[in-house]
């Protein structure tokens, strides 16, 4: 089983002080929503945030990233194989299972009404069965408890191969859910990290290359 868990990924809703800003109040009133209950999304509120948050505005209110990477990872072979499991952790540290059988929107705008249904929520069902669920939780415990080794990417990390990496059929990989930064948890102080390219790469396209060594070192592909 390889597990992929996101971790500080910049997924939030709108948080309690800038609910009043007034670009923000406009923004919920055209949607018809509570600004408390919209997700943060440097897209539509990149002024705002710099105004309540200055310097992290390229960093803060990015569920697209978190989308591209999901979108990416549930239609992989290995997901479709049951042999991967998907996790987000948030930077208010919430915990989301994403369950192998969900079936997420092809539309970015139908995505983050699906992000704020489960943070209002915390459980997303279909039929009985739940796709997605939220819990409070922080990442270095959740990981610690977690079967198999764990390990890091970052490109601050020690330079490895995909292969050199991947070499346990029980395998837990964190990856940063920003765009920008770095970790905001102790991933370093607990886990070994790793860097697989001389560049930096985005958390899709680390995820990917992770997806298919896996496929390939199980033997699922050729």
């Amino acid at each position: 089983m390889l597990r992929l868990i996101i971790a500080d990924a910049e997924l939030q809703t709108v948080p309690e002080n800038m609910a009043k800003d007034k670009a923000i109040r406009n923004i919920a009133e055209k949607n018809h929503k509570k600004p408390s209950e919209m997700l943060l999304d440097s897209n539509y509120m990149h002024t705002s945030i710099e105004r309540f948050f200055p310097g992290e505005s390229n960093r803060r209110g990015r569920p697209d990233i978190i989308y591209i990477f999901l979108e990416m990872a549930m239609e992989s072979i290995l997901n479709r194989d049951k042999m991967l499991e998907v996790y987000v952790h948030t930077r208010d540290n919430y915990i989301i299972h994403i369950n192998s059988e969900t079936k997420l929107p092809r539309s970015y705008n139908r995505f983050q009404g699906l992000m704020e249904d489960l943070f209002k929520k915390r459980s997303i069902e279909y039929n009985g069965n739940e796709l997605l669920s939220m819990k409070d939780g922080n990442i270095v415990p959740f990981l610690k408890g977690l079967d198999g080794k764990t390990i890091a990417l970052s490109p601050d990390g020690n330079d490895s191969s995909l292969s050199g990496i991947i070499s346990n059929n029980n395998l837990n990989v964190v990856i940063g859910g920003f765009s920008q930064g770095d970790y905001i948890s102790d991933i370093y102080g607990n886990f070994p990290a790793y860097k697989i390219f001389n560049q930096e790469l985005t958390i899709w396209s680390a995820g990917m290359e992770v997806i298919s060594e896996y496929e390939r070192y199980t033997k699922l592909i050729k």
